[in-house]
């Protein structure tokens, strides 16, 4: 870590510069006013006993997680001091959201780690992030149920000139077969632990082999449990759920970022979650369980701004970090990012966890049991 100075390149000095967004089980999201750092979220860590510092978390992803994938992969982060009173009043916040009714009540209690000196800036891949100087005319975000999902929308317009942009949020999961599965497997890890925890079972979810099959009909079945008929995208716009759905498709088939994934999570875990030795110290095997439990945010923009409308939508995202894809006469600029890919804890604790599960799944005939409700993955 001798480079730490220069990798903490600035600093959060103001509490009220803030505004808190999400949080999960390890952390708390906030929006940044100051324009410098706008385009980041910053993720700042919850004070949880054995969870990993902020410095292991960045480090990590520096030396671990970054060199695996393409540099256009990956969510950009950046290291940032803080001060310490801005945690403080961050805190009593949270006390505040809670009095309210704001903060999960299943969130409460926890606080920020107030003897941490740095937070991450992660890059805000939301829709309402893509930056323009046209007004906005409405936004949305909405949960998908079913597929632990969220798709932000947001239309900025004016006076003929338009700026549409869609995000699709979801987790891919277990994008190769556990290790631990017998060989007469029919259901893949994710879906066998979906059946063994009975959620969601009269509906169809996602299976995450279908992500990287290479065929068009199982990855159509999957954007369709992605994206279902029933959102409240508003009328009127490019971005229709249809349209996204046949974006989505494509877009999964030809892209590298789910193979890339699904590659490493081949690659680090050789013996399985069962028979992992030491798996606390191995960096291999966390490196899999991490990229398996982390987000995929896939951006889709539509633009007008002059009459070729076509042509321009083309050449204004034309950032090399976008695919363009044709629907119906139209370009639409595609990129996913990934994020939340913080190191595991390999503690003895959470190994044994692990281990219980696919035990579990074993012993229950999960992976290879009939079922009337969901078809088999294989």
């Amino acid at each position: 870590m001798s480079n730490l100075a220069e990798s903490a390149t600035a600093e959060i000095t103001d509490a009220s510069s803030l505004t808190f967004v999400a949080e999960g089980a390890a952390n708390i999201i906030y929006k940044i006013s100051d324009h410098r750092n706008s385009v980041y979220l910053l993720r700042l860590r919850k004070k949880l006993p054995s969870h990993p510092s902020t410095l292991d978390v960045y480090f990590f992803n520096r030396d671990h997680i970054l060199p695996l994938f393409a540099p256009d992969m990956v969510a950009s982060m950046q290291l940032v001091k803080l001060d310490g009173a801005v945690l403080q009043q961050l805190n009593k916040e949270l006390d505040v959201l809670e009095s309210e009714g704001i903060r999960d009540q299943k969130r409460h209690g926890t606080v920020l780690d107030t003897s941490e000196s740095y937070g991450i800036l992660v890059e805000n891949m939301t829709a309402e992030s893509v930056r323009s100087d046209l007004p906005m005319k409405f936004s949305g975000r909405e949960e998908i149920m079913g597929s632990s999902g969220v798709l932000s929308y947001a239309v900025r317009e004016d006076r003929g000139k338009k700026l549409e942009v869609s995000v699709l949020e979801f987790k891919p999961k277990w994008l190769i077969q556990s290790k631990d599965a017998p060989a007469n497997w029919k259901y893949c890890r994710t879906c066998a632990l979906r059946r063994y925890r009975a959620k969601d079972a009269s509906e169809y979810v996602f299976c995450p082999l279908d992500l990287v099959s290479g065929s068009r009909q199982r990855v159509e079945k999957s954007v369709r449990a992605l994206l279902p008929n029933q959102l409240n995208i508003k009328t009127g716009t490019m971005l229709t759920v249809e349209r996204l759905r046949r974006i989505l498709t494509d877009f999964i088939i030809n892209t590298e970022v789910f193979k890339t994934l699904a590659h490493i999570q081949d690659k680090m875990d050789k013996n399985g979650i069962i028979d992992a030795s030491g798996s606390e110290e191995s960096t291999d095997f966390l490196t899999a369980m991490t990229v398996r439990d982390c987000t995929a945010f896939v951006r889709i923009i539509y633009s007008e701004l002059n009459e070729d409308k076509t042509r321009e939508t083309k050449e204004c995202n034309a950032d090399g970090r976008s695919t363009h894809i044709e629907v119906d006469g139209y370009y639409f600029a595609v990129s996913c990012r990934l994020a939340d890919l913080d190191i595991k804890d390999g503690s003895g604790t959470k190994s044994a966890y692990w281990q219980s599960i696919e035990n579990n799944l074993n012993a229950g005939g999960w992976y290879t049991s009939d079922d009337a409700l969901v078809a088999p993955c294989r």
